[in-house]
């Protein structure tokens, strides 16, 4: 029984050493120095580390930047992911919800239904992001603007009831959707150099939200 445990343990020991040598190599640590064990006790990481792998699957030339911060006047404004690709630019906005979600791209709040008829009212995902668009497009107006799309995701605890979009450059989708999603992307509209010096500028301005984060992006051409 003696030998069982300790062949058990070391099974155990070996396990979670393949998983830290694995995660030390993926995109998400390269991006955000984040532990294996942060993804495993804290959520909002498990969502990051959701959101980077599933926006990995984007077949072409990409970077992916992660919890940035976009300093305005008095105020920072907090992007939480940007697919900078060859058909455009995706400014990513990631909502954590459990509940039902309804919303109109025009409405001014949405609402998360919740256990027992309770509800909560937060503001429209698809104006927020919008205005962090806008923000970026002052700070490169050499960017052709139409370059820039909106992508809401949220987490897969939720579901959508109602959701009604009527413009072509907003997607409202969960994250276990963004791999079908990424299939459906095409086009290209930026070289590897324009990615590359796009990033370059957005470096200048943008600071970590997190002191964790590196200043590394994952890059990948297909």
């Amino acid at each position: 029984m003696t030998l069982f445990i300790l062949v058990v343990l070391i099974a155990i020991i070996g396990y979670f050493i393949f998983k830290l040598y694995k995660h030390d190599n993926t995109p998400f640590y390269q991006l955000t120095g984040y532990s294996y064990f942060d993804i495993l006790l804290n959520k909002s990481v498990r969502t990051s580390y959701q959101l980077i792998k599933e926006l990995e699957h984007v077949q072409g030339t990409k970077k992916i930047m992660v919890n940035l911060q976009l300093p305005v006047q008095n105020e920072i404004q907090t992007i939480d992911a940007l697919l900078l690709h060859e058909s455009g630019i995706y400014v990513v906005n990631v909502k954590e919800k459990s509940g039902w979600i309804n919303g109109r791209e025009q409405s001014i709040e949405w609402i998360e239904l919740l256990y027992k008829n309770q509800k909560q009212v937060f503001n429209n995902p698809i104006h927020e992001t919008k205005r962090l668009i806008h923000t970026l497009k002052d700070r490169l107006p050499e960017v052709d603007g139409t370059l820039f799309e909106t992508i809401v995701v949220f987490t897969n605890d939720c579901s959508f009831q109602q959701i009604e979009i009527q413009s072509s450059d907003v997607e409202v989708l969960k994250i276990g959707d963004l791999k079908k999603w990424a299939a459906t992307i095409e086009g290209k509209r930026l070289s590897e150099t324009e990615i590359e010096n796009l990033y370059a500028t957005l470096e200048t301005f943008m600071q970590r939200k997190n002191v964790k984060l590196r200043s590394k992006t994952a890059t990948s051409v297909n």
